[in-house]
């Protein structure tokens, strides 16, 4: 929320089961009741899409919904404006970005954010081109095997922060990779820290309810 209202976009970055899925909801049920309705998009893999649907009816059943799958998606394109939530997958946003991008969208959201690590790949690309006044990664492994993933996810929040790939791998993620070099990691987690929010399971372990 603090980011949202100052134009700024982050990742929520907890440990799987935290329940960043609902943090997410409510920051769009505060920001409709804040602003007023605007779409919001959801990118999440295909099979994360029914989790979605179950939490918005859960815990936030007054933002309407709709979901862009199936054959028939693009007959209803008129349905992408006239709901507080569109939910698609990482497949459909590379294969129906030319339908997509025409939209103006408050907030896009992408859940499981890894899947834009490579940033020269096609789902990637087309996660960039969403026309939305706000962008939230969510991931439980922001950072897998290379820095190159944390620079694509922040290409997608924040283009420009973190400079070109180049001028990244060369100011951070050689040293730090490769060299070692503990003042240059130091100094790439200042300049990420205030824009990622991240708990461990072990540090809300003694909050969780027993499964």
């Amino acid at each position: 929320w603090f980011l949202f209202r100052h134009g700024l976009s982050g990742v929520l970055a907890d440990d799987m089961g935290l329940g960043k899925t609902v943090q997410a909801l409510s920051l769009l049920l505060k920001v409709k009741q804040e602003h007023g309705s605007k779409p919001v998009l959801v990118v999440a893999p295909t099979s994360v899409l029914p989790n979605w649907e179950r939490e918005i009816e859960r815990f936030v059943p007054s933002l309407s919904r709709f979901t862009w799958h199936g054959a028939d998606r693009k007959e209803n394109i008129g349905m992408l404006e006239k709901v507080d939530v569109v939910l698609t997958s990482y497949s459909l946003i590379r294969r129906d970005i030319e339908q997509l991008k025409l939209v103006k969208f408050r907030t896009v959201i992408l859940d499981e954010a890894q899947n834009i690590k490579n940033a020269d790949s096609a789902t990637a690309q087309a996660c960039k081109t969403i026309d939305a006044d706000s962008r939230v990664a969510l991931t439980g492994t922001p950072l897998e095997n290379r820095l190159s993933e944390l620079w694509s996810i922040f290409d997608f929040l924040m283009p420009g922060f973190l400079g070109s790939a180049d001028a990244f791998n060369e100011r951070f993620e050689h040293p730090i990779m490769v060299q070692g070099d503990m003042e240059t990691r130091e100094r790439l987690k200042r300049r990420i820290h205030p824009f990622i929010l991240r708990r461990l399971k072990t540090e809300v372990a003694k909050d969780l309810p027993p499964k």
